[in-house]
């Protein structure tokens, strides 16, 4: 009877204390992990894991309890994802105003998975290439890996829920996700400026569907391999399907106000690797029409490398090499960017206009640069150019010049009236090239027709008439 009493009361405090620990946890902000045992990368940086429970504000349902339980350290597989904990990485030399990454990870997988690609050197199977994962980054970054459950999905799974009862609420992920990503912005004074987004498959989806609305945070955001677009059709305000070509102009231009992003902040610049031989890609032409005609920044990459989490297997085609090329970590949330449609550098993409014909390997507006010189409320000023990035063993000839219609967004002081009037003129050492005359589109978004564009850059300037 003793032996029986002293078990329940060994049970008693085991259960008292996991209350207590739950009841910690659940308070924010966030909590260092003290029993955290992983805590330098193999480069010597520093490596923070924190726990935390669920905000009510979250909206979390009483159904994802177990959810919560505080998974252990180093935690790996789909048997120990969890959302109470996530890891932070420390640059080399740790400072203020540093850039963040953020990274989702892939279903079946956890952030300590994925942080032990970019930190740890470490394979989760056998075939894994930690060196080339498409989520690591460089090493002045801050880097915070946040965790998430198949069955969460990154909150697509109950925007789909959502989608049934025709209400459309930020789904608890996404609350979840960007209120850890503005307190740690806080916590280590990151550049607001230079906060990125990425992730692969599920976490693919997650970035498109977290990332897409929300310009006003993220600088620039890369998808891999995504695992769907209707998450981000969902937040996006419904982009696909696009219209049929039968009809009528006031459908046209419902669905150009919806693809266009109309109505949110400009959204972030996106590149995305996807393959034609992977089935999850079958939702690819809605964002890819959607991009094309509502004119939203897309750096595009297909081939036959299908479901990878790694940029080995996407460098094995030039068009890949070029697409890994591309500056994403350089561009700034504070910097008005180009969007480029119709560029004749592109390859012809499975994905848009349902061709007949596509090329295997591609890439679109892969090869397009631009520096924002002027951003006054008046007078606007860029220039635009197209690169040769240096890649292995090139066995074509890169674009000397190409035309794009050119459409600028996140203005940071110039201004766009419904029934203003622009002048324009694309400069190329001291000579204009091209000029006009511009007004706003229904969308409100200013674009100038093809544009030609060269190795060597060209002023777009843009002024407002009286």
């Amino acid at each position: 009877m003793n032996t029986i009493k002293a078990i329940v009361a060994v049970a008693t405090l085991a259960l008292l204390s996991y209350a207590t620990t739950i009841s910690r946890a659940a308070d924010w902000p966030p909590t260092i992990d003290a029993a955290n045992s992983v805590t330098q990368a193999v480069d010597g940086r520093t490596i923070e894991r924190y726990v935390h429970g669920a905000r009510p504000t979250w909206g979390y349902p009483e159904t994802a309890a177990a959810e919560w339980i505080p998974a252990p350290g180093q935690e790996s597989g789909p048997t120990q994802q969890n959302h109470n904990s996530f890891y932070v990485v420390m640059p080399k030399t740790p400072r203020e105003n540093a850039p963040l990454m953020v990274v989702l990870h892939s279903a079946n997988r956890t952030a300590y998975d994925y942080m032990g690609y970019e930190c740890l050197d470490r394979r989760v199977d056998k075939g894994d290439d930690p060196a080339t994962a498409m989520t690591n980054y460089p090493s002045d970054f801050y880097g915070l890996y946040l965790n998430s459950t198949n069955s969460e999905w990154w909150g697509w799974s109950q925007a789909r829920a959502n989608i049934g009862k025709q209400v459309s609420p930020s789904p608890p992920a996404e609350l979840r996700v960007m209120d850890t990503i503005d307190w740690i912005a806080s916590r280590y004074k990151i550049d607001r400026d230079r906060i990125y987004l990425c992730g692969v498959s599920m976490g693919g989806c997650g970035t498109l569907g977290i990332g897409l609305h929300h310009g006003d945070v993220f600088a620039a955001i890369r998808a891999e391999v995504p695992a769907g677009t209707g998450y981000a059709n969902y937040s996006m305000g419904g982009f696909a399907p696009s219209p049929a070509p039968t009809a009528g102009p006031e459908d046209r231009a419902a669905w150009l106000k919806r693809a266009s992003a109309a109505g949110l902040p400009d959204p972030p610049v996106l590149v995305d690797f996807s393959s034609q031989s992977d089935t999850w890609a079958t939702t690819q032409p809605a964002l890819v029409q959607a991009a094309e005609y509502g004119r939203l920044p897309l750096v595009l990459c297909w081939g036959t490398f299908g479901h990878t989490t790694f940029s080995s297997p996407i460098a094995r085609t030039p068009q890949g090499e070029i697409a890994l090329a591309f500056p994403w970590l350089e561009i700034r949330k504070n910097e008005a960017y180009p969007v480029f449609s119709r560029a004749s550098c592109n390859d012809r993409s499975p994905w848009l206009d349902a061709p007949a014909d596509y090329d295997n390997a591609g890439q679109s507006n892969a090869y397009l640069r631009w520096k924002s010189d002027l951003d006054t409320p008046s007078k606007f000023a860029m220039q635009l150019w197209l690169a040769h990035p240096q890649i292995k063993n090139a066995p074509f000839t890169m674009p000397d010049s190409a035309t794009a219609d050119v459409t600028v967004r996140r203005f940071q002081q110039f201004k766009t009236r419904d029934r203003g009037t622009y002048n324009w003129k694309f400069v190329r050492d001291n000579k204009v090239v091209a000029s006009g005359r511009i007004s706003p589109d229904a969308t409100k978004l200013l674009t100038i027709p093809r544009l030609p564009i060269t190795t060597l850059p060209a002023a777009l300037q843009i002024e407002s008439l009286p």
